[in-house]
């Protein structure tokens, strides 16, 4: 492993709480997201940038639908209907862990830290996960079904920290987002930028490594 990269994740290992995002910083879906939303701005008379595709998702894709609609002129409704009619929502599909993720939460629990999540998933995250083997890791998950604020609102943080009686100081937010890290920060825990390869904005947070495997390694996993 690079030395560097491993630097970059020197400090995590104080962490007993770790709070994480699923979609780009757990498990890889935008490989396949991003490719189905360009099919359907296609499919609607549209020419697709992946990479602004990619900056609006960042935010979310409400946000991708919107620009396309008041930008480039698409209906957004068509737009949005044309993007669920080629997005598929099996497990497989939708891609999976990215390198290092199951054998980090197993760790994670081994060593007798605890593994949290906050998504703007509904409940299929639990479909997803289940599948992939990786619930059982969590002791806590919240997602917008629970009825809470999305990201950067503190809302969800703070309430996986209040039921389980974490302490904020030994707590990590870890996200590939602005939102991810805006929603750590403002509950008062310590947040870490995963950019997982990817170009991303230069958001100010406590730690930023560029994969999952420096976590990994710093809490004593061994990379291959």
């Amino acid at each position: 492993m690079d030395k560097c990269e491993l630097e970059h994740a020197r400090g995590l290992e104080n962490i007993q709480n770790f709070i994480w995002d699923f979609d780009g910083t757990l498990f890889d879906t935008y490989s396949y997201t991003i490719p189905c939303f360009c099919a359907a701005v296609r499919a609607v008379g549209g020419e697709p940038d992946e990479a602004k595709v990619y900056e609006l998702m960042m935010e979310n894709i409400g946000a991708a639908f919107a620009w396309y609609n008041t930008e480039k002129g698409l209906d957004y409704e068509a737009l949005r209907a044309e993007y669920h009619r080629i997005h598929r929502w099996d497990p497989v599909s939708q891609g999976g862990p990215f390198p290092y993720a199951r054998e980090l939460l197993r760790i994670i629990c081994e060593s007798g830290r605890k593994n949290f999540m906050f998504t703007h998933r509904n409940t299929d995250v639990y479909t997803l996960m289940g599948y992939w083997e990786t619930l059982e890791y969590f002791t806590d998950i919240v997602t917008l079904a629970d009825g809470v604020a999305p990201k950067p609102s503190p809302e969800a943080v703070e309430l996986i920290a209040a039921r389980n009686g974490l302490d904020k100081s030994k707590t990590a937010m870890v996200g590939d987002r602005e939102l991810d890290i805006l929603s750590g920060a403002r509950a008062g825990v310590l947040t870490c930028h995963v950019t997982n390869g990817k170009p991303y904005k230069n958001c100010s947070c406590d730690f930023r490594i560029s994969s999952l495997r420096a976590i990994y390694a710093v809490l004593g996993g061994k990379c291959v």
